[in-house]
């Protein structure tokens, strides 16, 4: 079986270098008040796919360890390096949560300081045409940001469930795999047994005994190379 964990870990650092650059972009945007849905998606959606590629390599590890695929030495090497990955993924995720609060609560208080200036009636007739195309426009630059949010959440979903039948159609081959394995050993066994019966019906003890050690390698050939 292929050692997929070199891969695996290569695709995990592109993934974790992507969400990093991303963040910095979503402050610089802040900063200059840009609006930020659309990359707020974008490190959503690759978040989300660290935590999937996390799962998946901690599955391949695990495997490895129980089948005794890999050196044990080199198997705690690579549980460290899973749990080193895992402590990243949940400090980006924090970090970029702690900024989302940090923007609402400020919008927040943007609108809450803005509400107190539109309450009174004369206020909102002396605000001039362009101050009011100015607010629709935000308004509706909102509306887009959460629609695309929604359309890359819905992306996110399409592509978790892509990887879930993956895993399934590659569990299933195996299987077969294992199956088809099972069939030919025991096709085999049924055929020494044939053999067995014949030398035992119409040979010589000291032919039984060297036709019996015969067979006995061959088996052993089979079950160690089928």
């Amino acid at each position: 079986m292929t050692d997929s964990y070199r891969s695996d870990i290569v695709r995990i650092q592109k993934l974790i270098q992507q969400i990093r650059s991303d963040i910095q972009k979503r402050e610089q945007k802040i900063n200059v008040n840009q609006p930020v849905g659309i990359i707020d998606a974008d490190i959503r959606q690759g978040i989300s796919k660290l935590e999937i590629e996390i799962e998946l390599l901690k599955s391949l590890i695990g495997r490895q360890n129980r089948n005794q695929e890999i050196l044990q030495k080199e198997g705690e090497t690579r549980k460290n390096t899973l749990l080193e990955l895992q402590n990243v993924a949940a400090e980006l995720k924090q970090n970029f949560d702690k900024s989302l609060r940090s923007q609402k609560d400020q919008l927040f208080n943007d609108r809450s300081n803005g509400g107190k200036q539109y309450k009174d009636t004369e206020t909102l007739q002396q605000m001039d045409k362009k101050q009011l195309h100015y607010n629709q426009k935000q308004l509706q630059k909102e509306q887009d940001e959460k629609l695309d949010v929604c359309l890359d959440q819905l992306d996110t979903l399409k592509w978790k469930g892509k990887i879930i039948w993956n895993t399934v159609d590659e569990q299933n081959r195996l299987l077969i795999q294992i199956g088809n394995d099972m069939d030919k050993t025991n096709k085999e066994m049924i055929n020494v047994n044939g053999k067995l019966k014949k030398v035992l019906n119409s040979s010589s003890y000291c032919c039984l005994h060297l036709f019996i050690a015969f067979e006995l390698v061959g088996l052993i050939m089979i079950i160690l190379f089928a």
